[in-house]
């Protein structure tokens, strides 16, 4: 747990994600209303693969149920192996570089890859107050293991 992290991610960093998620859902005043869903965003979400240490080392298909999740990646692509966020809809597994934001509507179905060795570092935020209305049009019978290795890095 990192104490106090609601409070360390700087107010320019959520008002630049809002302003991207206008941009991209071409809603700019609508977006603006966006906000954190409670007290807890944004929060970290570490996936570890470490000798000694507890094993959580990916996330299983789900959606978050809010309007907008964005997820800012900490840690080098060097720090582990594995990973990324396989998204249904795209059947891909989209990896991030440090410092890049993913941002997807919160109904879209995702999980978190396994990782096989390393730490593998998040900020993950659920917002609600504008709803992109993007329909998930994926179902489980697109959840092909060859497509989670349809791995695409930015």
């Amino acid at each position: 747990e990192v104490k106090d992290l609601t409070n360390r991610v700087p107010s320019h960093i959520m008002s630049s994600i809002i302003g991207i998620v206008g941009e991209l859902f071409q809603n700019p005043k609508e977006a603006a209303k966006l906000h954190p869903r409670s007290w807890k965003e944004p929060h970290l979400l570490l996936y570890q693969n470490l000798e000694g240490k507890p094993l959580h080392t990916g996330v299983e298909m789900h959606y978050d149920g809010c309007d907008v999740t964005w997820n800012c990646m900490l840690s080098k692509s060097s720090e582990y192996e594995g990973g990324g966020t396989y998204i249904r809809a795209l059947r891909k597994t989209v990896r991030l570089e440090q410092g890049q934001v993913l941002v997807h509507p919160g109904e879209l179905y995702h999980k978190g890859c396994d990782i096989t060795s390393g730490v593998r570092a998040l900020i993950v935020c659920f917002m609600d107050g504008f709803d992109p209305d993007i329909p998930d049009p994926s179902s489980a019978k697109d959840d092909l293991e060859e497509y989670e290795k349809n791995v695409r890095s930015y």
